[in-house]
């Protein structure tokens, strides 16, 4: 008898950018570890491509970028664009991973016959969200046929605001690869030789990832005479100048540098981190928080979004509220002063990370979903 080969099915993985940022990063490790025998995938942009696109593109995924007419400023047509698209590829899943994807997935599933979506939540303060983008995604959650929320806190907030029932979104837990450190940085290099404690932080200086706590914290530590340490901050953003006055005003630049914008920063910098600290005041579930955990670093994060989930406190890292400032002092300096502490901390997080929160084990559960949607058993009022 003769086998009847099964197609791969094809799925279009869309975005707005592939610049820096976490749901991108979730979908590289996607398009990285999917079962190519069973899954087609193809990724789009539909404004303009970055970083994270390049390095997808370079690991063997074709990312279609959207054609812009450069007179335009905005491009009212990408829905038209996406959909042509959709049909000269014979797409059966497109899966969506921001608003303004959110938005074109879900006019092309109501025009193109047979089409599946799935959307994927990233945003970390539900239910505080902005207005304008509360109003599409108020309007657009019955169109998909899963919704999917990266945190179990994110998706109750998400049903509060906008009264999604239990069956329609799921929570799927993002995973990541560990990453291996790929040069020299000589400005820290240079502070582990002098056997500084290094604490190390990696985010966009936005109000969101609290480094006006970080660096208080630095200020009341330096004020204690705690053992010799230095906080190294990668990441740039709109407060760079303001916290820079801080550190000026407090005297800090030798207890507190930001390094700026470095490429492959987590590959870069972890290996020369001691302790990692994220003061958060929101997240969903925080990609760099993995990677951390993947480098067998020992962590110290607020208690928001999935952190609770991830960090099992005083087992695989500490959790503190957030502003808590005295909570960050505790238990950083009960990681400063003992290295066995950080070191078997740091083997139980990379334990937890192993079992848990894998770029692998991330896409076998969206293999799942895939195969649970395109057998059209996913669930819907």
């Amino acid at each position: 008898m003769k086998l009847t080969r099964v197609e791969p099915v094809k799925i279009l993985i869309v975005h707005s950018t592939l610049h820096i940022g976490g749901a991108e990063e979730v979908t590289a490790n996607l398009c990285r570890h999917i079962d190519r025998t069973r899954f087609d995938v193809k990724v789009c942009v539909l404004k303009e491509n970055g970083i994270i696109g390049k390095k997808i593109e370079e690991e063997g995924t074709e990312v279609l970028v959207v054609p812009h007419h450069r007179s335009y400023k905005i491009d009212y047509f990408t829905s038209l664009k996406l959909r042509k698209i959709i049909i000269k590829n014979d797409i059966k899943l497109v899966h969506s991973h921001d608003v303004h994807a959110f938005t074109d997935c879900s006019l092309c599933k109501l025009t193109v016959s047979g089409l599946k979506l799935v959307h994927t939540f990233h945003y970390g303060n539900y239910p505080e969200r902005e207005k304008k983008l509360r109003r599409l995604e108020r309007l657009l959650w019955r169109v998909p046929d899963q919704l999917v929320s990266v945190s179990k806190k994110q998706k109750k907030g998400l049903q509060k605001l906008y009264g999604i029932p239990e069956n329609r979104i799921k929570t799927l837990w993002n995973g990541v690869d560990l990453k291996v450190g790929s040069c020299t940085v000589q400005e820290i290099n240079a502070y582990h030789k002098k056997g500084r404690i290094i604490i190390g932080s990696i985010n966009t200086l936005i109000e969101q990832k609290g480094m006006e706590d970080l660096i208080e914290v630095a200020r009341v530590l330096k004020q204690k005479a705690t053992n010799d340490f230095v906080f190294i901050v990668a990441g740039d953003g709109p407060l760079r100048d303001e916290l820079d006055k801080q550190l000026r005003d407090y005297g800090l630049e030798e207890h507190v540098i930001f390094l700026g914008w470095i490429k492959d920063a987590s590959s870069v910098l972890m290996p020369y981190i001691d302790i990692f600290f994220q003061p958060s005041l929101w997240e969903a579930m925080s990609m760099v928080l993995l990677e951390a955990m993947a480098a067998e670093k020992p962590i110290v994060a607020t208690r928001v979004g999935e952190t609770p989930m991830i960090i099992q406190d005083e087992s695989n890292g500490y959790l503190v509220d957030p502003k808590d400032i005295t909570g960050m002092i505790v238990a950083l300096e009960r990681l400063i002063v003992d290295g066995n502490k950080r070191n078997h901390i740091g083997k139980e997080a990379r334990g937890r990370y192993q079992e848990l929160f894998t770029a692998e084990k991330m896409a076998r559960r969206y293999e799942d979903l895939y195969d649970t949607i395109c057998n059209d058993h996913a669930g819907r009022d």
